[in-house]
């Protein structure tokens, strides 16, 4: 046992046999809860590091305290020090497989996806991740650890829940820290979001050490054994934390008695600090304001020193704990409480220049290499020192940044400080920010918010006379409306349908667009190329139809449509609207059925069987019975290859032909999604669809009249 984990024997015991149990057969999810400073990241660390010499490949990500970190950042973490770590061959094999959506976590994407793509954007991306881990773990028992979820966005967290769900069967261990007494408050935003986590994991707890622990933490700091009425003394003030403890034995170590101790955690960390040297404690000030890590050339720049100064201050600073040497001249702090604490002591002055001097020290550094968000963050708390354009300019360039990586919540963040920067003599620019923080509203699904600034902006466009944009602030509030409406269920729908058995099972070759019940079908005559039109112009989609013109804005259900209307009378398969194409083999493969290889009854079976056997084996090895031991491995070996098999890559349950059951089901929504927004602003157009348009592997549009588009 280490140093480092006094008094962890127990927690460490449980979470190496996660990690052996990984690096045999196949992995899991560990959580490791605690309040701050109680040693869940030591333990962690200490644990992996010893898996990463048993051959593990180890990588990892910190979530940071909400503001200047892009969304999903440890999982860019995870996934660029994965690709750091493994060869050039076995990392482009593995980004092959895992497909496109990886590009919206760490590519170079200029546009978000449509409002009709989210959900597909968002499940490629969480699909193409948890492939990439799979892939790359049937080579190398792979482990991912995640510190401090507390703080992670939205984001990540759903993308934790997707990979835990499908790389169960795979050699992937995922452990993430978090601080249990914070998110147990009623008002946590992620609280919701973290329980489901929870009943998912094996938790291992961390509480204070006992005497003993601290008795022995004491020494290995100072150096000094403490007498049992010192330790106790010691141990009833911080409860065993022992990052306390350490505050306090180092305290005690320069002469100071427990009579005067600080009372708190926070005042302990404060009181330390008191004791260094003036130029340590103003550089950890700087510092602070540039984040929880931190490369010492850029905090030579924001301090105004000789990097040989920074670094000889730097090293003082690691020798008392304060902060840890990472890899290429990085730093961070052992612990954000401490961090917190430096940058609370900074007058609102001080942090204002300092985010300047970090705005400045990351352009001349990195040469547009930094995150935008952290550009965006720094330069919005550093106004007027960074003049205000120029903070717009970072915060609108990291809000449509995020927007391309999905990241909605941190895009609508940037997009709100943005329009807190525009002056009040700027009503276009006001709309713009407006219209963007509207979009990403809708895409996080807060209806209500996006009305409010959709509201703002025709309000504007009132003020300048403006048409144009007041139509496409009406034409959002109309897709907004329908998309909030209650929409008839399948079940729902006419049983009486040609597309619909006797039984309700709906024909997944022919899958109707009915119209709705209230409305008769469309009986528009037929026109000429010039009487209907169905086009787009590279921004707005224009439809005329019955005598009435409506604008829309871009949806790849007005392209699915756009592509049938074109081919009237023909079948199209919906996974060529889906894709641009694809070999005949892929093609074959996507014209079969969806049945699931293996359901989830059976899938929760196989579980609980391979417990079952994990049980055992751990039992015959404590009593020394080999030769059962290898036996029972065996079977859990060619279990886990049996599910794997009908799993496929990433645990995730495998269809026949699921491409082509994927690209129907897409297409359908992508479609009615389309209808239904037509329903209020053409509902003619939409009636004539729903009556012509069908849906399922095959799509067509076969109107009752020949009808003439202009396209």
């Amino acid at each position: 046992m280490t140093p480092a984990l006094i008094g962890r024997e127990r927690p460490a015991q449980l979470l190496r046999a996660e990690v052996q149990r990984t690096l045999g057969s196949h992995g899991g999810f560990v959580l490791v809860a605690g309040e701050p400073g109680v040693g869940k990241t030591t333990l962690v660390a200490q644990v992996l590091h010893d898996a990463d010499r048993q051959g593990a490949l180890v990588v990892g990500g910190t979530c940071w305290d909400r503001e200047g970190a892009p969304g999903y950042w440890p999982w860019v973490q995870a996934v660029r020090s994965l690709e750091r770590q493994v060869d050039p061959a076995e990392w482009a094999a593995a980004v092959r497989s895992a497909g496109d959506g990886l590009t919206f976590l760490v590519g170079d994407i200029s546009e978000p996806p449509p409002m009709g793509d989210l959900d597909d954007a968002a499940f490629r991306l969480c699909d193409s991740v948890t492939t990439l881990l799979s892939t790359i773990a049937r080579r190398h028992p792979l482990i991912v650890a995640l510190d401090d979820l507390h703080w992670a966005d939205s984001s990540s967290l759903q993308m934790l829940d997707f990979v835990v769900r499908h790389t169960w069967f795979e050699r992937v261990l995922v452990v993430g820290t978090y601080r249990d007494v914070e998110v147990e408050t009623p008002d946590h935003p992620l609280r919701e979001l973290l329980r489901p986590l929870e009943m998912k994991a094996t938790t291992i707890t961390l509480t204070g050490l006992d005497e003993p622990g601290v008795a022995a933490l004491v020494t290995q700091v100072t150096g000094e054994q403490p007498d049992d009425e010192l330790a106790a003394q010691i141990h009833r003030r911080t409860g065993g934390n022992p990052l306390f403890v350490e505050q306090m034995a180092r305290l005690w170590l320069i002469g100071g008695t427990l009579e005067t101790a600080p009372p708190s955690l926070r005042d302990a960390v404060d009181r330390h600090l008191s004791y260094l040297p003036k130029a340590v404690v103003e550089m950890l000030a700087d510092a602070a304001v540039i984040g929880p890590e931190f490369h010492r050339q850029v905090l030579a720049s924001v301090s105004g020193m000789p990097a040989a100064e920074a670094h000889q201050l730097l090293q003082q600073a690691a020798l008392t704990r304060l902060v840890v040497p990472l890899e290429s001249g990085r730093f961070r702090f052992a612990h954000d409480l401490v961090r917190e604490i430096l940058y609370d002591g900074l007058d609102p002055e001080r942090r204002r220049r300092g985010h300047a001097d970090v705005v400045r020290a990351l352009q001349a550094r990195d040469g547009g290499k930094t995150e935008p968000a952290h550009l965006a963050y720094h330069a919005y708390h550093a106004v007027p020192d960074v003049p205000v354009r120029e903070a717009m300019r970072y915060l609108l360039a990291a809000g449509r940044e995020a927007a391309c990586r999905l990241a909605s919540e941190e895009a609508s963040t940037h997009y709100q400080r943005a329009l807190e920067l525009v002056a009040d003599d700027e009503p276009r620019s006001r709309a713009s920010v407006l219209l963007a923080l509207a979009d990403q509203y809708r895409r996080i699904g807060d209806a209500d918010a996006a009305r409010q600034r959709l509201d703002a902006v025709v309000e504007l466009a009132d003020h300048l006379g403006d048409e144009e944009l007041r139509g496409r602030a009406t034409a959002t509030l109309g897709e907004l409306t329908a998309a909030t409406e209650p929409v008839e269920s399948d079940a729902e729908l006419d049983s009486s349908h040609p597309a619909q058995a006797s039984d309700g099972a709906v024909d997944r070759r022919s899958e109707a667009i009915h119209p709705a019940p209230d409305r008769a079908a469309a009986g528009a005559a037929p026109g000429d190329a010039g009487s209907n039109e169905f086009r787009f112009d590279g921004a707005v989609w224009t439809l005329t139809f019955a005598g009435r013109t409506v604008h829309l804005p871009d949806a790849k259900g007005l392209r699915d449509l756009h592509v049938l209307l074109s081919n009237p009378g023909s079948e199209i398969l919906a996974s060529e609207l889906l894709t641009a194409g694809g070999d005949a083999e892929a093609l074959a493969g996507r014209r079969l059925g969806g049945d699931p290889v293996l359901d989830d009854t059976a899938k929760e079976q196989y579980r609980r069987r391979l417990a079952q056997l994990n049980g055992e084996i751990e039992r015959a090895v404590d009593r020394g019975d080999d030769v059962r031991a290898d036996e029972l491995d065996r079977e859990r070996d060619a279990l886990l290859e049996e599910l794997r098999t009908a799993a496929g890559l990433g645990g995730r349950t495998r269809h026949l032909g699921d491409q082509a059951e994927r690209s129907r089901k897409t297409v359908t929504a992508r479609i009615r999604d389309t209808l239904r927004r037509l329903d209020d602003r053409h509902p003619e157009l939409a009636e004539h669809l729903r009556s012509s348009v069908s849906t399922g592997i095959a799509c067509s549009y076969r109107p009752d009249t020949q009808i003439h588009w202009s396209r």
